[in-house]
């Protein structure tokens, strides 16, 4: 794969820890999407804020501009889980961007390990995408580093294919 782009959003630090691990696996640019006004990391309202904003596909302002991805052929997307779904940032870049003629693929984080329908929502919102190429759920990857570190290497294997 000749140029790649991982797009995440990171509220905790896991899907950053993946995203950098990835991208340096795939020798991949990062976007980092980072929100205007910050999300609770702590407490009910982290939950609360969070999960109304998925629910409700709220398109939350973002503080730098997407990439443009037409010189991109891989794009890997990174989200925590939110409300089983992906993080309400990332709508924003669904909204936005066209992946059509994209290869794209996506992961997640989560203290459970389980995606819900994170993957499922991820192909439905992102323009142009007719399924992903294939996916990836971590549970707490920033505790289990080593066992991460493997899945990540084996999920950069199936998408350089």
């Amino acid at each position: 794969m000749s140029k790649s782009l991982v797009i995440y959003y990171s509220l905790e630090g896991n899907v950053e820890f993946v995203a950098k691990e990835l991208a340096e696996e795939l020798g991949a640019d990062t976007f980092r999407v980072e929100t205007v006004k910050d999300y609770p990391k702590k407490g009910l309202f982290k939950y609360f804020h969070g999960g109304k904003d998925v629910v409700f596909n709220t398109l939350p302002e973002l503080k730098s501009a997407i990439p443009d991805v037409s010189s991109y052929e891989l794009i890997v997307i990174g989200t925590p889980v939110w409300a089983s779904r992906p993080a309400a940032p990332l709508n924003t870049v669904f909204a936005s961007v066209d992946f059509s003629g994209k290869k794209v693929a996506a992961f997640c984080s989560s203290a459970s390990g389980v995606e819900g329908k994170t993957f499922e929502v991820i192909a439905e919102k992102a323009r142009g995408v007719q399924s992903l190429c294939a996916s990836m759920s971590l549970k707490n990857p920033i505790k289990n580093a080593e066992a991460a570190k493997a899945e990540i290497k084996a999920f950069a294997e199936k998408i350089r294919q």
